[in-house]
């Protein structure tokens, strides 16, 4: 009997397997129709406490919908405006950088000049390749990629739009749409709201605090790189802002940018030490101090299962999954609490207050 059972639960671990990678391909293969969902869902549960708010206040939910859609929508449109003026100013102030760049890699060769060979590299071939990066021919030759990543946003974003009005319209009155999906059934009602309550908590209270020290990040580092003339400082804090939302790599991917315009610009080593030293205190005090003591252990994830998310949704969905890994990372350990032969595979994630019903 004992033989039977631990084979079957061998077939049974084996199909599961076989389940997820099925599934993770599916995910892959959809993510045009998927991402967009995801984006909508998440955004549709961390505005419901507003929403809610505003029902109570006895607002048209009509009105509350639109006023809602319309705020999610218009911050994500200064998103791409932020990003389209920025390029423009680095493409306008080219020859400036250029320049800069140059006197740098002399001053660089000159300081090398001990070292055999060093005096024959001449820094005009380096400054001809960035320039051609940055010049018109260069963005005429990549039209045509650039207009299908247009083309591919601006559908993404009617998408995401679409089913945002629709989760908007149905995310408050999620208990009626549970009896209707239970029946009745007390024990699956109470199972699947008690679910449904967990993802909502859990991704509300992440993407708050994710958004308070991201904001504090963004704020410190448009700061610094103001404070010691660093051009760009305002572009440099939106993207410390936006890229600290990626786990682990965001934080760093977001302070190379700043730390090589600064060993362009900065004269003095001492200070671009000092420079770099500043941007690196404050992400590790705001990533590393600040936001796991206002988390707690609402979302107590561990760095393994972090890491191997980041992978995973990263391979399945690029960016927007990396983006997106710790709230659907959140999503899938409620809903393995509530398998009870995934009790280990919950535990192996992370400590946290899941429980199954």
């Amino acid at each position: 009997m004992n033989a039977t059972s631990s084979d079957l639960r061998t077939i049974k671990n084996v199909l599961l397997l076989f389940a997820a990678i099925v599934l993770i391909m599916i995910l892959k293969t959809l993510a045009g129709l998927l991402i967009p969902l995801a984006f909508a869902l998440f955004i549709g549960i961390l505005v419901s406490p507003i929403i809610e708010y505003l029902d109570k206040k006895r607002w048209p939910y009509t009105l509350s919908i639109s006023l809602i859609t319309v705020v999610t929508l218009g911050f994500l449109s200064l998103i791409g405006l932020i990003v389209v003026d920025t390029t423009s100013q680095i493409i306008g102030q080219k020859e400036k950088l250029l320049n800069q760049i140059s006197d740098k890699l002399n001053e660089l060769i000159s300081q090398l000049e001990f070292i055999p060979g060093m005096q024959q590299l001449d820094s005009s071939g380096v400054i001809n390749g960035l320039g051609e990066l940055v010049s018109t021919d260069f963005l005429l030759s990549t039209s045509g990629t650039v207009a299908s990543s247009v083309g591919t946003f601006t559908f993404n974003f009617i998408l995401s739009a679409i089913y945002l009005v629709a989760i908007l319209g149905s995310i408050v009155r999620y208990e009626k749409y549970i009896q209707y999906l239970e029946g009745d059934d007390p024990k699956g009602k109470e199972r699947l709201m008690h679910s449904f309550l967990q993802v909502k908590t859990s991704i509300v209270s992440y993407m708050k605090v994710k958004f308070f020290t991201s904001l504090g990040t963004g704020i410190f580092f448009g700061g610094i790189s103001a404070l010691f003339q660093v051009d760009f400082a305002l572009f440099w804090g939106f993207l410390a802002f936006l890229l600290n939302f990626i786990p682990t790599v965001g934080s760093i991917a977001g302070t190379i940018p700043p730390i090589l315009l600064g060993l362009v610009q900065i004269d003095s080593s001492g200070t671009f030490l000092f420079f770099i030293s500043l941007l690196i205190a404050s992400q590790f005090v705001w990533g590393n101090i600040i936001e796991p003591f206002i988390l707690g252990s609402s979302v107590s994830l561990n760095t393994v299962t972090v890491i191997l998310g980041l992978v995973v949704w990263g391979y399945i969905w690029g960016v927007t999954g990396m983006l997106l890994s710790v709230p659907l990372i959140v999503m899938a350990r409620v809903i393995l609490s509530q398998i009870p032969d995934a009790e280990m595979i919950v535990k192996l994630m992370g400590r946290s207050d899941i429980k199954s019903i």
